[in-house]
């Protein structure tokens, strides 16, 4: 009997997946849900506009890519790991049971480690996320009355992945991480730099309102992804070739979380980390 287990990042099981799972492919733009055209947002160029997520073209310049990748390489990256219940497995037993995840992270504080790129990811949030779904309260200034969890750093190799279907966080959940609002990932590798590796995503489709259209995501060095951390259902596929590496980041609000409102959170000081787990 296979036990249950939880996972980190948020996983709800739908068996209507299962064929996805099997034989993941770019859908043609007849089965795409709908995305409008590309748009300036704030001084940034939006190239995708979906209900569901955007892409901002070239949020981080060749320049900021250079610096990253210099700060990048001090960071040690190690084996994810995912949130297990029932048999106490190792993770690479997990691995052999459930083949969900096998990537590489590191996660950092980039506000105390690296603060121009801490101001450039809350830049993207304020500018863009909350602007296309306005989640987070701000100031009569206009800066975010919200927490930021720290930075993950992830690098996927050859037959590395995230293959199975998760969301960042649920409305309804009682974990910490149900905090989180909005998501960014950061595309670090060029296209050319590996094969494989999509980010893939199940959309409401445009008729029915269910989530059935299968959307890969291509992002290009320096591009970005937002969306609501609560509900966009997605996942990695696997790497063929290369390397692909990302930077992950969340807005949350404890508000909006039953572990922090009236949870086993509820008595955690504001300025405590999230995710325990989610340190250095």
């Amino acid at each position: 009997v296979v036990p249950r287990r939880r996972l980190r990042t948020k996983v709800r099981l739908d068996p209507s997946l299962a064929a996805a799972f099997a034989a993941p492919s770019v859908p043609s733009a007849s089965s795409s849900a709908k995305v409008s055209a590309p748009c300036t947002w704030n001084g940034f160029v939006c190239m995708e506009r979906n209900a569901e997520y955007c892409v901002v073209k070239e949020a981080f310049t060749p320049q900021m890519l250079e610096n990253l990748g210099h700060f990048l390489s001090r960071k040690r990256p190690k084996p994810a790991k995912m949130k297990n219940e029932g048999a106490g497995d190792s993770d690479d037993e997990r691995k052999a049971r459930y083949d969900d995840r096998d990537s590489m992270v590191s996660w950092f504080d980039a506000e105390a480690e690296c603060r121009w790129l801490h101001n450039r990811l809350e830049e993207v949030i304020q500018k863009v996320g909350n602007v296309e779904w306005p989640l987070l309260k701000a100031d009569g200034t206009g800066k975010l009355e919200c927490e930021f969890e720290q930075t993950q750093y992830s690098v996927y190799g050859p037959n590395q992945h995230f293959q199975a279907w998760h969301q960042d966080a649920f409305a309804d959940g009682n974990d910490p991480e149900d905090a989180r609002q909005l998501t960014i990932v950061a595309m670090l590798s060029k296209k050319s730099a590996y094969t494989g590796g999509l980010f893939q995503a199940k959309l409401k489709d445009p008729v029915t309102k269910k989530k059935k259209v299968l959307q890969s995501i291509r992002l290009d060095a320096g591009d970005v992804l937002v969306f609501p951390a609560k509900e966009l259902l997605h996942r990695v596929g696997r790497v063929k070739t290369g390397t692909r590496k990302t930077l992950v980041f969340w807005a949350f609000d404890r508000a909006s979380c039953k572990y922090h409102t009236v949870g086993a959170g509820a008595e955690v000081d504001a300025g405590a980390g999230i995710l325990g787990a989610a340190k250095p």
